[in-house]
């Protein structure tokens, strides 16, 4: 296919489009009845195709079609979320190739299904998002091998990328990278905390920009949205993002709230009020809460008390938070 061409497989009544942004990388675009669009990627390799990652469960109809045009080498999993490993069972089954992903996404769906022993102490009807997702990791396919950092697929290096999810990853390849949930357009990725050992889930997320930001590629391929040809300054907004939640969350600590509802309520978020988000949301939102209750933990201006309860420390000192900042960004944004 030529770059930017695009065809329509009609093998099915449902349609999925299918072009290549870049020599060696073809997209297809699963949008039909879901709320948030995807891209799966197919990366060409000495070997046939890596596909990187499968779409939403609903959408493997329009996938499975697209597919059996190309020969399958290998599918990669950029993390674990439904709208990328939800076709994976049926796409590993119909290509008949392994299936990889990092071995934290794997441990994450281990604490997935034990979130109900510590989410119910929380005081709010969030079970229910917590029965969401234990039901979907009981049926997430194990992997055939785990996708490691610095390892080589086929002319495509994998990089972990963790923030988004502990098990995140970037595979980079000639000109392009496709990001997975890394960094989009029009969206600040969730960056959710799981109780991992050594898992600094903001830390962690901002490294990652940084890490992919300094690649000697051409374009970045996300699975949202449009294409990066420059991303360093939607790096730097994302940035400020964050130093923006850090302070209200310094804040809420500062007027006495603690708990982790409490400084959940006081954080804006992009889709409304703490209390007025659908029941997932606010799961997501009370993860995301934490992850920079212990991003000012790292920074000695906060203190953990119990599980969901945090103060500001002895000596809260807002500069180093901003000096942690200023050192993960690496010139590339400043507090």
């Amino acid at each position: 296919m030529g770059y930017g061409l695009k065809v329509s497989c009609q093998h099915t009544p449902l349609l999925a489009e299918v072009w290549e942004p870049v020599e060696g990388v073809e997209v297809v675009e699963l949008g039909d009845g879901v709320e948030k669009p995807v891209k799966c990627y197919l990366l060409k390799s000495d070997r046939g195709y890596i596909l990187v990652d499968t779409g939403y469960p609903g959408t493997v109809e329009k996938l499975l079609p697209v597919l059996s045009k190309y020969r399958i080498s290998r599918i990669v999993l950029t993390h674990l979320h439904i709208d990328h490993a939800g076709g994976a069972a049926a796409v590993r089954k119909y290509v008949n190739a392994p299936l990889a992903y990092h071995v934290n996404e794997a441990l994450t769906l281990e604490q997935a299904l034990k979130a109900g022993d510590w989410i119910k102490h929380l005081g709010l009807d969030v079970e229910r998002g917590v029965e969401i997702v234990k039901a979907y990791a009981k049926h997430v396919p194990r992997p055939d091998i785990y996708a490691v950092d610095g390892d080589e697929m086929s002319g495509w290096r994998i990089l972990h990328t963790p923030g988004h999810t502990p098990g995140h990853v970037v595979l980079m390849g000639g000109e392009a990278a496709v990001t997975g949930d890394l960094i989009l357009h029009d969206d600040t990725s969730n960056v959710a905390y799981v109780p991992l050992y050594g898992y600094r889930p903001l830390t962690n997320y901002l490294e990652s920009l940084v890490k992919v930001a300094g690649l000697q590629v051409k374009y970045l391929l996300p699975a949202h949205g449009p294409m990066f040809r420059e991303w360093r300054t939607r790096v730097g907004e994302i940035f400020n993002h964050h130093y923006q939640r850090l302070e209200e969350t310094a804040k809420a600590l500062m007027m006495g709230y603690g708990h982790l509802v409490e400084v959940a309520r006081r954080i804006r978020w992009s889709k409304g009020s703490f209390d007025t988000l659908q029941v997932f949301d606010r799961w997501l939102a009370l993860l995301e809460t934490v992850s920079h209750l212990e991003f000012l933990r790292e920074a000695e201006y906060a203190a953990q008390q119990t599980n969901f309860t945090y103060k500001p420390s002895d000596n809260p000192d807002w500069e180093k938070v901003k000096q942690k900042l200023n050192t993960i960004a690496a010139g590339i944004w400043r507090a």
